[in-house]
């Protein structure tokens, strides 16, 4: 795990673009804390900074193939790098490391442009050729690891690992991108290739760009998609058993200690026995708790199955007043605006870590999307599912209703007051009908089921200045939900779309950014790329696929998994974020008025002043959210005009 950074000019690099790579690269350090590498070329420069994983005295970059004109740099891990080398020194490759990124170049001087249809693992890269003055850019298939570009003020094209080393570099604009901020109300993160900055794209996950004097615009292309997996007819619970399997063995090579966040639950469980099966060291298990908030304390749980497997078990405790005065760090870290607020948990796991010595953190992100465990996603599948039968409007309101209007249990008096006020559940009935009723050509029902959009959008609405208000509606957020593809099966569609939004942004982000802040590197089994495209072409027809959710994970990993942690219910991660938002409101919210987004244009005075009123008590935490959503899209702004300034320092 690193960070790279790097630039091309079809003509040539000035003095100032040299400068200003190398001003992203000391912006990306904490990525890469254990040493530093450079490429110079007339049109290219590749820079790299180093978190040592494999090959820790030997593995320095950049990376030469057998011709020295093929120069690597590359963020992240090839899980099968072992086999690659063997392939490669029965072919007469003469390897120099006995690193795992060795191979990328010499993949590319055997394959051309199709040498990442042999790398399994979670990488971002870019290599140059000297010969075909070639610059190419890859990302890997599910987007474990980032990768940022803009082209500047100076008509250079420059990449980073960070949207804030780009920041750092002085050549890109801090301008918003309003239809970017408002997707991010909408999501609680900016859906990519768009950030938060007019300027700047991400490749996206799955893809490549290839830059040349003859091609300078950046164009980026698939190589990959989770649409085209093969129908597969095997039996799935073997299927599954057995990628689980290759995948823990190969995601676990390190020369350096290894740990896991550990939750007590299916998916964590699952990721410990994989690491403590198949690691060559000791392995190490991590949970937070909350002092005072049992009920949000899993501990106890995660220190009986670590004691169950024989590995050791670190308590870490996360006290309110740490998120609180923590919170600057905390976007800071992020390095983009992403409002879940059990972020700081998982910052705290990261940091817990690294003071234990630890450098890679197995995590269990993307086992829920994959094998359908989310109730909003079985409910997106069957709204779209009845859109297809074209149902005329009393039918489709008899189903709304019949699907909405439940009486909530009394012993929860919040939760009943919220549906009294809301009228019995017939505002959810309504807006489910709504869904219902789009034109076949309108975007599928996803998003939109998991949060309550129109009235978000009503939110933003209110609060919106001059520069937002023009993009606030639910029209541009409906339209960035990925267009379902000619033949392709809702299933496929829904899990195609929360791969690419929710677990790629929220949970695969999180992971990568909390880990790298803190110098470790987050590993992600569930999301192995061979076991993603099995998950999806498994499931289409089948019905014990969906529901219950987990149904094929669980039996393909009883042999391994104690049946009192099979049969626990699923309680998600939960820390007392709505405490902590109180806080951060009450704190932070009257400082909104005369912040960077009401002098940016985005929010008005008058709409930030209303954000930092106590939310009222029948309100469902939608306006505490969203007053979160914009403290975090305001300290983010400020750390990023805090890179500008320390780079025009330099």
């Amino acid at each position: 795990m690193c960070g790279i950074a790097g630039a091309f000019h079809p003509d040539a690099l000035s003095p100032a673009a040299i400068g200003a790579v190398r001003k992203m690269q000391s912006a990306l350090i904490h990525r890469g804390p254990d040493g530093e590498g450079w490429f110079q070329s007339r049109r290219a420069v590749l820079a790299h900074r180093r978190l040592s994983i494999i090959d820790v005295d030997g593995g320095q970059q950049p990376l030469r193939g057998e011709s020295a004109g093929v120069v690597a740099v590359v963020n992240g891990e090839v899980y099968n790098y072992v086999e690659l080398r063997r392939e490669l020194l029965a072919r007469g490759a003469r390897l120099r490391t006995q690193g795992d990124s060795e191979v990328v170049p010499w993949l590319y001087e055997r394959d051309g442009a199709n040498f990442v249809e042999a790398l399994r693992g979670a990488y971002a890269l870019a290599l140059w050729d000297e010969d075909r003055q070639q610059l190419t850019l890859v990302r890997d298939r599910v987007g474990e690891k980032p990768l940022a570009y803009a082209t500047g003020r100076d008509g250079t094209f420059y990449f980073a690992s960070e949207i804030g080393a780009l920041v750092a570099s002085g050549m890109v604009p801090l301008d918003p991108d309003p239809i970017a901020i408002n997707r991010y109300f909408h999501f609680r993160f900016v859906p990519e290739p768009a950030t938060p900055l007019a300027a700047v794209r991400k490749l996206p996950a799955g893809h490549r760009l290839v830059l040349s004097p003859e091609s300078p615009i950046p164009l980026p292309s698939a190589y990959w998609s989770v649409s085209q997996a093969a129908p597969l007819s095997r039996d799935p619970i073997e299927l599954i058993r057995a990628d689980l399997e290759e995948v823990g063995r190969i995601i676990v090579r390190s020369d350096v200690p290894v740990g896991v966040a550990l939750s007590g639950g299916l998916d964590s469980s699952i990721v410990a026995s994989l690491a403590a099966r198949h690691a060559a060291c000791p392995v190490k298990a991590f949970s937070v708790g909350y002092p005072g908030r049992p009920a949000c304390d899993e501990r106890a749980d995660a220190a009986e199955f670590a004691r169950h497997l024989g590995v050791e078990f670190v308590e870490v405790e996360l006290e309110a007043s740490e998120v609180v005065d923590g919170f600057d760090a905390l976007v800071t870290d992020m390095a983009e605006p992403i409002a879940d607020v059990a972020g700081s948990s998982y910052r705290a796991v990261m940091r817990a870590a690294r003071r234990e010595g630890i450098k890679v953190m197995f995590q269990g992100q993307g086992a829920d999307e994959l094998f359908w465990s989310y109730g909003w996603m079985r409910q997106a599948l069957q709204e779209n599912m009845t859109r297809d039968t074209r149902p005329g409007i009393l039918d489709s309101l008899g189903t709304s209703l019949r699907a909405r209007m439940h009486m909530p249990s009394i012993s929860s008096p919040r939760r009943f007051a919220q549906w009294v006020v809301q009228g019995g559940g017939f505002v959810d009935a309504l807006e489910q009908y709504e869904r219902i009723r789009r034109g076949p050509e309108a975007p599928g029902v996803f998003w939109d089921v998991a949060r309550p959009l129109r009235r978000i959008a009503n939110e933003v609405a209110r609060i919106a200045g001059p520069a937002l208000a023009p993009q606030a509606g639910l029209e541009g957020v409906l339209a960035s939900f990925p267009r379902r593809e000619s033949g392709e099966s809702w299933r496929r569609w829904l899990v195609r779309a929360i791969l690419g939004t929710y677990l790629l942004e929220n949970g695969i982000s999180q992971a990568d950014r909390y880990s790298m802040a803190a110098g470790v590197e987050a590993r992600l089994p569930f999301v192995d790329h061979v076991l993603v495209e099995h998950a999806v072409g498994l499931n289409d027809g089948r019905p014990d696929a969906v529901t219950p959710g987990k149904t094929w994970l669980r039996a393909a990993v009883a042999d391994h998994i104690p049946s009192w942690v099979l049969s626990r219910p699923k309680r998600g991660f939960s820390p007392p974020t709505r405490d902590w938002v109180a806080s951060l409101v009450r704190e932070r919210g009257p400082s909104l008025a005369t912040g960077e987004l009401v002098t940016m244009g985005l929010l008005s005075r008058a709409g930030v002043q209303l954000l930092a009123r106590p939310s009222g008590p029948f309100d469902r935490g939608l306006r505490d959210q969203i007053a979160y959503q914009t403290l975090v899209l305001e300290q983010w702004f400020k750390a990023m005009q805090t890179r500008l300034q320390e780079s025009r320092e330099l």
